[in-house]
């Protein structure tokens, strides 16, 4: 049993991608990508519009925005219907205005539903959170905690399916990422949730928590095998608690397989909105040769830099004998008397003044406060720039824009 992952079910249809009026994380599709991406079970929303239409143009941002918070939990989707190889699958819907909004809470595996809501970001994202159903097993302890017959109370709820427990020590409801994880895992397997108590509890009887280890926090995610009556055979999950990754060890652990290597890769690095290439090209030569062609980009900034210090290691080398020739001149004529030795020095000063810098030797700069100050340039060769981004700066800016893809 395979379940398609996101980043395989978007690495799949992207090579379908065309360039589209929103951007990313909104995916522009043509009708073959539209009906590969609603080949799944998973909700979506679709803006059908038209690139004439105003009002298309102003629900573009509220509609990308909205698409931003919920990615990648709920993938928003939009269809050129001016586009004629679009107008079949534009009128099999029966749109006849635009912007047409649709909700597809089971993609093609259901019927779908109107938006005829607010075009506004706000109103959009708690419309897509009401398409998913919750099918979480909400648990509670109580004041006794008594953890043992919460576990077997949890356990005994369909036992022929794996279970999943996360255990959280203070959010009083369940996290919207476990929602969608549970719908889209609906009949594979059975997900819970429930409140720790302060002391940590019910981590402690399942023998997971150490208040010494400190490079771990009480939020968990543990895993329990078909037909378990107990903590034996449990599995914690380990990884980083974001939805990508969460789905790819769940997978796991039913199958005992993973996705590709590209997105098991991609698991443990940080995730951001997909960005499409505009123009996006679809073939494996066009692949190939923006990797060769990048290759020789590269070669030909290195090559510029070698040129460049070439250049400049020559032009220093001739300044120099231009000096060393000036300095034997007057050490020759030094013990000329008179008229001759000041007409001697004055030409090798105007020899030595009239050589060229080859690279200047000062450079003005200015600091924070605005005041310029000169300071030595030091002949580097030029390299491209590599940008350089901070963990922290990259993880508030994911919790800012993403707020529902973690824990």
């Amino acid at each position: 049993m395979h379940i398609p992952l996101p980043l395989a079910l978007v690495a799949s249809i992207l090579p379908l991608v065309q360039a589209g009026m929103y951007g990313a994380p909104v995916l522009n599709l043509d009708a073959k990508s539209f009906k590969k991406a609603m080949a799944t079970e998973h909700a979506a929303m679709v803006a059908f519009v038209a690139p004439w239409c105003g009002h298309c143009k102003n629900l573009g941002p509220e509609f990308t925005s909205a698409a931003s918070s919920l990615s990648p939990l709920i993938p928003f989707y939009a269809i050129d219907c001016d586009d004629q190889s679009n107008k079949q699958l534009c009128a099999e819907y029966q749109i006849q205005g635009f912007p047409t909004i649709k909700a597809f809470p089971k993609a093609s595996k259901g019927p779908a539903k109107d938006y005829q809501g607010e075009r506004k970001k706000g109103a959009l994202i708690e419309y897509a959170k009401n398409l998913i159903p919750d099918k979480v097993k909400k648990l509670r302890l109580d004041k006794e905690g008594k953890e043992d017959n919460v576990m077997k109370t949890f356990l005994n709820d369909k036992p022929t399916l794996p279970h999943v427990l996360l255990v959280h020590p203070s959010a009083p409801s369940i996290p919207f990422l476990w929602k969608v994880l549970a719908h889209r895992l609906s009949g594979k397997m059975h997900l819970g949730f429930i409140r720790d108590t302060p002391s940590h509890s019910l981590l402690t009887s399942l023998g997971v928590y150490d208040p010494k280890d400190t490079t771990k926090d009480a939020t968990r995610v543990i895993s329990f095998p078909a037909g378990a009556t107990s903590k034996d055979g449990l599995v914690q999950y380990e990884g980083a608690m974001k939805f990508n990754a969460l789905l790819e060890w769940l997978q796991f652990q039913l199958t005992g397989e993973t996705s590709t290597s590209n997105d098991s890769e991609k698991v443990n690095k940080k995730q951001k909105p997909i960005q499409i290439p505009d123009p996006y090209t679809t073939s494996s030569d066009n692949t190939d040769s923006s990797s060769s062609e990048k290759e020789k980009e590269e070669r030909s900034v290195k090559s510029e830099a070698a040129a460049r210090k070439a250049k400049f290691d020559e032009a220093e080398r001739r300044d120099k004998e231009r000096r060393e020739k000036a300095e034997a001149a007057a050490r020759a004529t030094a013990d000329q008397p008179g008229e001759d030795q000041q007409e001697e020095l004055e030409l090798t000063e105007t020899i030595a003044n009239d050589a060229p810098d080859a690279i200047p030797q000062e450079s003005v700069f200015q600091d924070e406060d605005g005041v310029k100050s000169e300071e030595p340039a030091e002949p580097v060769p030029e390299q491209a720039p590599i940008p350089v981004q901070d963990d922290n700066e990259e993880q508030q800016v994911e919790k800012t824009s993403i707020p529902h893809e973690e824990l």
